[in-house]
């Protein structure tokens, strides 16, 4: 479990980053970390996003997981541009669901732990 919560923490940051990018003017985030996972629910309210920008984002989310790419570029997060910080995002979490609801996004990414 060797930079967890600075992985967690990058997650975050990266998509702190993505939605005020787009105007975004209320955001909630909640962490909640067991022993087994952590999950990171973002409710977006009065969203920006276009529906297909947000079929995009669930199929990049939605990718397998690549440990062995997380092992080497988490660090490197919010040096390239969005669709490249979307797809390290996306190697650094296990499942991703995305739902618009009533103009707002709602984003639950979940991360589980290995031994």
């Amino acid at each position: 479990m060797r930079h967890e919560v600075k992985k967690i923490s990058r997650i975050v940051d990266e998509l702190t980053t993505l939605f005020l990018k787009e105007d975004t003017n209320e955001l909630d985030f909640k962490i909640a970390i067991t022993k087994e996972k952590c999950v990171i629910k973002i409710v977006d309210y009065h969203t920006n996003f276009e529906d297909a920008y947000l079929e995009h984002l669930s199929k990049r989310l939605n990718s397998q997981r690549q440990r062995e790419i997380e092992e080497y570029y988490w660090q490197l997060a919010g040096e390239t541009d969005e669709d490249d910080e979307i797809t390290l995002v996306s190697a650094m979490v296990d499942s991703a669901i995305v739902e618009k609801r009533e103009g707002n996004l709602m984003l639950e990414l979940t991360r589980l732990y290995t031994s």
